[in-house]
């Protein structure tokens, strides 16, 4: 039975967050990951020659090398060539998500988007950012704005698994069906 790339995404990143926490490398590593995501964001056939069969063996190592040296930590280092001689260099980029989702689980960092019928100043931001982050006990909330005029006023929360409904056009609607019984 073959593994899916969320299931080699998850085993692997649970395995690097243990051994870099052992160590106290968490952090550092975690800016090396998301460097490593905006390079292969930025280039996305370099996934793809590296797992293809178009380039022999040494072709992907010169290209693989530079990504090897672009990071100190030995663990990071580990993982880019483990994943590269089980084949598996193209579930790299899934395996920093959900090194970065095991991150915000372990710190209590939520990312939430917040739909609003006008554009937020950045206090306004901030302070629905701590009030969600009370209201489901986060240390830390991630927000990003998106505007949408139809909702006609107030705020749309969503995170990974909660939704908080405060619009206008769902108040609206909601008497609508109200008078309509």
């Amino acid at each position: 039975m073959s593994l899916t790339k969320l299931d080699v995404a998850k085993r692997y990143s649970k395995a690097l967050y243990e051994a870099l926490a052992s160590d106290n490398e968490v952090d550092t590593a975690k800016a090396e990951l998301n460097a490593l995501q905006e390079v292969l964001r930025a280039d996305p056939e370099l996934e793809i020659a590296l797992s293809g069969v178009a380039l022999d063996g040494k072709q992907k190592e010169s290209l693989l090398n530079p990504l090897v040296a672009s990071v100190s930590s030995q663990y990071v280092k580990n993982l880019i060539n483990m994943l590269f001689e089980y084949h598996r260099i193209n579930d790299l980029g899934a395996v920093i998500d959900e090194f970065n989702n095991l991150y915000n689980e372990k710190h209590g960092i939520v990312k939430a988007k917040a739909t609003t019928a006008i554009p937020l100043s950045h206090t306004e931001k901030d302070n629905l950012a701590k009030s969600f982050g009370k209201r489901i006990n986060a240390k830390k909330v991630e927000l990003s704005t998106k505007n949408n005029p139809d909702i006609i006023g107030g705020v749309i929360l969503r995170s990974s698994d909660v939704v908080f409904d405060g619009s206008i056009r769902t108040k609206i609607e909601q008497v609508k069906r109200l008078l309509l019984k």
